[in-house]
């Protein structure tokens, strides 16, 4: 994906006070949008592309963007940040206990230096991530947004899920969220999370392999689960066209309805940035 930067012509940088700012940050960019929230709309969409391979080189870039940008130099009446942590691990509410992170974290990583644990509740899935995030990054998020609620990259995509779901008992869904070198895997039945994981891949085989692998495994039928695609994936990529082969609701990700956006942000895949255009009051 290109830089981008769409700014609606209803935008007013002097009534900022009354919009939502919503941040996306990994290790393949750090993107915003900027919500007029009595509108209903979104009205500034932007995004600043790198291509890291340690997390610990994230505040160097992060700081740039935002040295940059003059409008992450505005005030907000609200601020949510998603961080896309690609070691995390899901415990249950009810087996949650407070004080106990690094136990549930160490069971499947290592908790390495220079990193803190965070963890996201995730209410309809009745569940905590919990993810690592490089100290010096939170504590920088925390000074320049102190009112702003941090939460793992996951939290839009599995709690709209559920949410969508309330009246769809035996629907069942494949999410694939897209980076340039993993991609998450959820898997819902209605409104239960039956299953979330990441995987490295190099090439559409490694794709093929992890996902068919998970549905022969769950039992998901072919002809009636929902195969859907999110994040930096671009439309004629054969990891797509491979899939609508075989699996018959394979589609992109579309945003919620419950917003208007921009005629700007026309000029982007819709997919590209569902989660994070979803990150405002999802539950």
């Amino acid at each position: 994906m290109h830089d981008i930067c769409f700014i609606d012509k209803s935008f007013d940088p002097e009534q900022t006070n009354l919009y939502h700012l919503s941040i996306q940050i990994s290790l393949d960019g750090f993107s915003f949008a900027i919500l007029d929230i009595p509108k209903g709309k979104y009205t500034v969409l932007k995004s600043s592309n790198f291509f890291l391979k340690r997390p610990r080189l994230l505040l160097s870039k992060v700081t740039e963007v935002m040295d940059d940008d003059e409008h992450l130099k505005l005030k907000f009446k609200s601020i949510d940040i998603i961080y896309s942590s690609e070691n995390f691990t899901l415990v249950p509410q009810a087996f949650f206990q407070q004080g106990a992170a690094e136990k549930f974290f160490g069971f499947n990583h290592e908790i390495e230096r220079g990193y803190v644990l965070d963890k996201t509740l995730l209410p309809k899935a009745e569940a905590w991530c919990i993810y690592n995030i490089p100290e010096n990054l939170k504590e920088f998020l925390a000074l320049k947004f102190p009112k702003a609620i941090i939460r793992h990259n996951l939290y839009p995509l599995i709690e709209k899920s559920l949410k969508e779901n309330r009246n769809f008992p035996d629907r069942k869904q494949v999410h694939l969220n897209f980076f340039r070198s993993y991609f998450e895997l959820v898997v819902i039945s209605g409104t239960k999370l039956l299953m979330c994981n990441q995987f490295n891949y190099s090439a559409e085989s490694d794709v093929s392999y992890y996902v068919l692998y998970v549905f022969e495994q769950l039992k998901l039928p072919a002809d009636s689960t929902e195969l859907i695609f999110y994040g930096g994936i671009p439309q004629t990529n054969p990891i797509y066209q491979t899939f609508k082969k075989y699996i018959r609701k394979t589609s992109f990700a579309k945003p919620t309805s419950l917003f208007s956006y921009s005629y700007t942000f026309n000029q982007s895949p819709d997919h590209y940035f569902t989660t994070l255009l979803d990150l405002y009051k999802c539950e």
